[in-house]
């Protein structure tokens, strides 16, 4: 009987033991998930961070991009109504030259014909 009741003890405590050491590797299973769970979700939040950084510095180097389009266009404008009032003043000078001139020969004209006709009157 005492045979009988070592081994049952025997027994009991190799279950014990063997179930503690069930229990411990499932703890340190637990562990190591936990652990695997917090470093994948690192990882994913700092590629999230990288991507949202990529995507503002595309979209600041396309609005960058816009604005500079738009400052070329406003200068080439610029240039192009420069170059039409500079036309345009160019267009009026001459015709002041015109006119003056005209206005010179008809004076001219009229002197000539004032003094031929005080001649005529001599």
């Amino acid at each position: 009987m005492r045979v009988i009741m070592i081994s049952a003890v025997l027994s009991a405590l190799v279950a014990g033991t063997s179930a503690l050491a069930i229990a411990d590797e499932l703890t340190n299973l637990g562990s190591e998930l936990k652990g695997e769970m917090g470093s994948m979700a690192s990882e994913a939040k700092g590629e999230m961070k990288a991507e949202q950084e990529q995507m503002k510095d595309s979209l600041k180097s396309k609005k960058d991009q816009m604005k500079n389009d738009m400052k070329a266009k406003r200068e080439h404008m610029r240039s192009e109504m420069k170059e039409k009032r500079d036309a345009l003043k160019a267009e009026r000078k001459e015709m002041k030259k015109a006119a003056k001139a005209k206005k010179d020969k008809a004076k001219k004209h009229a002197t000539e014909a004032a003094e031929s006709l005080e001649e005529e009157a001599h």
